[in-house]
């Protein structure tokens, strides 16, 4: 019984740390205290998952978080953003045309592709070299690859909002890079050790 309380206690944590991190970046500007409050309740879920059944406990939370994250989104998406209207008047020019369009659709793609897809790959090198730290440390092989499964899906998101917080373009793609760069020299230390 006690198990199931934690549980129902992470899964209420994990739900209420969604929907303060949605505050906080539903805001003109964004708010370090609500994003660490935010951040902070996701913690502590997801140590009330893991003491009420370990890392079923954990999944459990996970999706109650997921599930409120999806359904904000969605809410999110069903609404004009009072910015992207502003901004959309902004960008008209004296014939009414939308000037920058094809920047901001262009803009957008990029922002995809960054936190997307090369997120994923920074994270994926990062696992791919934690990997071989097991492996030079005396690890079991089966071992290694269970860490890569479980870093990948950490680092990623973490990679992905520390991306998006981001004002800039060149600091987005330092950090990829820096720790593409961290990697890089461990994955080539794979031939060598095989």
């Amino acid at each position: 019984m006690g198990n199931q309380v934690y549980i129902w206690l992470g899964t209420c944590l994990a739900i209420t740390g969604i929907g303060v991190l949605r505050l906080s970046w539903g805001r003109a500007t964004r708010s370090p205290e609500l994003n660490l409050t935010g951040w902070s309740l996701l913690g502590l879920a997801i140590i009330c998952g893991g003491a009420g059944a370990g890392a079923w406990g954990v999944s459990v939370v996970s999706l109650g978080a997921m599930t409120a994250a999806g359904a904000l989104l969605l809410v999110a998406a069903s609404q004009p953003s009072a910015r992207r209207r502003s901004a959309k008047r902004i960008l008209r020019n004296q014939n009414g045309e939308n000037a920058g369009g094809k920047m901001s659709k262009w803009g957008a793609g990029v922002t995809f592709l960054v936190a997307g897809p090369l997120c994923l790959l920074a994270s994926l090198t990062l696992a791919l070299a934690i990997r071989e730290l097991i492996l030079i440390g005396g690890g079991a092989e089966a071992n290694g690859n269970v860490a890569v499964l479980g870093v990948v899906p950490l680092v990623w998101p973490v990679l992905a909002f520390a991306v998006m917080m981001m004002q800039r373009r060149s600091y987005q793609l330092a950090l990829i890079a820096g720790v593409a760069a961290i990697s890089v020299p461990l994955l080539l230390s794979q031939g060598m050790t095989a």
